[in-house]
């Protein structure tokens, strides 16, 4: 057996099927090599490790963590160097690596779509939007999972082919009257609860990796809840944009390749995002009206957010995590203004469970 620190190698993990790269004297392009094998850094780490390499090395690296099915690795290196990445990644083993990924509903795909569509050919930037929409859905559908919709029972008329039917009525009938006539038949259709919402998300600043995966998998929760109703979904930093109108009918998918196209910097206009989110409620009349706003409350462009809260039949907030005080401080104000819950976010990766929670209240 070598030693541990052996001069003139490095013993590493042999991944099943592969060989691992040989190790002789080593440098850093090496000690990545064999940290991108042994899988055992974050992204960060590899980050640091790789900043000062040169593409043809990055790239190479690039290839070393496809193979060895290293997302963290890859996500570091990109934000080292996005090319050597996405050149590696245009590939047969990059698409399967992502493929097996996105079909257990992981957050890789997304999240490395998200860092490296600008730098993808059209042919594979269409392969990896695609993989990154599986994975959202799947991932947002076991969020939101069967019966949570907040179905509400409508009593009608029976009708050949209806499942269900009022069999209480239906005895009732019998025993009062000894027969039942086709006419005693009371159908029961499930609808959804009339709710007309807004969803407003702040994608000002860095939307990479957890973040971005959450905003396209709150907008699906959204979706999926107000499947028969209508809702608006709108994206904000320094402007607002809305990526689905009121009275628009949008298939999911189509909706989710919205937002992962969508552009995320800037700074936070949150008062442009409240105005629109407002034209787009008062597009419809009734009054079962909400709106939902992602935030931290930081906003450092456009108006003072809080006069357009009062506008709100129900506005409300989730409040992202910041260092500001003051930030949270405006939310709460916007949650209490706008006659809504204020409900808080500790990690990003809270957001989908937490606004599914909201809207089964609502429901």
């Amino acid at each position: 057996m070598g030693s541990f620190f052996g001069p003139s190698e490095v013993e590493m993990p042999v991944s099943s099927g592969h060989r691992p790269p040989q190790i002789g004297r080593m440098t850093p392009e090496k000690l990545v090599q064999a940290e991108i094998v042994s899988g055992t850094r974050s992204s960060k780490d590899f980050n640091q490790m790789t900043q000062n390499m040169k593409y043809p090395t990055l790239k190479k690296m690039s290839e070393l963590a496809i193979e060895y099915d290293n997302i963290p690795a890859l996500r570091g290196i990109a934000k080292s160097n996005q090319y050597a990445v996405a050149e590696a990644m245009q590939s047969k083993e990059g698409v399967r690596m992502i493929e097996r990924r996105a079909a257990r509903g992981e957050g890789s795909a997304p999240e490395l779509f998200f860092m490296l569509r600008s730098n993808f050919d059209p042919q594979y930037k269409k392969i990896y939007r695609r993989l990154a929409r599986i994975s959202v859905l799947k991932s947002s559908y076991r969020v939101v999972g069967r019966g949570l919709k907040g179905e509400i029972q409508i009593r009608s008329e029976y009708e050949p082919g209806m499942s269900d039917f009022d069999m209480d009525l239906l005895i009732e009938k019998y025993l009062l009257n000894r027969y039942i006539q086709y006419s005693d038949i009371v159908a029961i259709e499930r609808r959804s609860r009339e709710n007309i919402g807004v969803l407003m998300f702040d994608t000002s600043g860095s939307l990479y990796g957890e973040k971005f995966r959450n905003a396209a998998m709150a907008v699906a929760i959204l979706a999926y809840h107000l499947a028969r109703e209508k809702y608006a979904v709108i994206l904000f930093n320094t402007k607002a944009t809305v990526i689905k109108h009121m009275d628009e009918k949008v298939k999911i998918d189509t909706l989710i390749d919205r937002v992962l196209e969508s552009e995320s910097a800037g700074y936070t206009n949150i008062s442009a995002a409240l105005k629109t989110g407002l034209q787009e409620l008062n597009k419809e009349k009734r009054t079962e009206k909400f709106g939902v706003l992602i935030s931290d409350g930081c906003f450092n462009r456009g108006e003072d957010p809080r006069p357009f809260a009062k506008n709100f039949f129900n506005l409300h907030i989730l409040s992202l995590p910041t260092e500001k005080v003051w930030g949270e401080a405006v939310c709460r104000d916007l949650a209490r203004l706008g006659k809504g819950r204020y409900m808080a976010v500790k990690s990003v990766n809270q957001i989908p469970r937490i606004l599914m929670r909201l809207l089964r209240k609502k429901s």
